[in-house]
């Protein structure tokens, strides 16, 4: 059994046995708000690995944009580091270092080209957000 189906089971009993079993108001509000935050945490489990490959596709196919992005004309130093600043850590630190390197050569990059960079950047950081909404639900 993976600890998301464990987690359900736990939410299915507070759900069904415990909370209807409960008289008083609080603790049974409380049974079953416990059952709502297992099975959230289970869904998380459960996509964690699904999530994990998909932010790494993403990822690669952002550093791969950026980098064509960046041969397409003269490019500030600042920002061909920070590209490959990401491409060595792969975090959200190094990513938002990015994105304050864009804003910093931005009149560097010219209008157009800040925006196409930034705009790559966005694409990525939606579908992670989506991805992130996806477990929540």
């Amino acid at each position: 059994m993976t600890h998301a189906e464990l987690l359900r089971r736990i939410a299915q009993t507070l759900k069904q046995g415990v909370g209807p079993a409960i008289e008083a108001e609080y603790p049974k509000t409380q049974a079953f708000m416990a059952a709502v935050i297992l099975q959230k945490l289970g869904r998380e489990l459960e996509l964690e690995g699904a999530h994990r490959a998909a932010e790494a596709t993403d990822l690669d196919a952002l550093l791969d944009d950026l980098r064509g992005l960046l041969r397409a004309g003269e490019t500030p130093g600042g920002v061909t580091a920070a590209v490959e600043g990401v491409a060595r850590a792969r975090d959200a630190a190094a990513l938002c270092a990015l994105i304050e390197m864009l804003y910093a050569s931005r009149a560097e990059l010219g209008a157009a080209r800040f925006d196409a960079l930034l705009g790559r950047v966005r694409q990525t950081l939606r579908a992670s957000i989506d991805r992130r909404l996806d477990s929540a639900g």
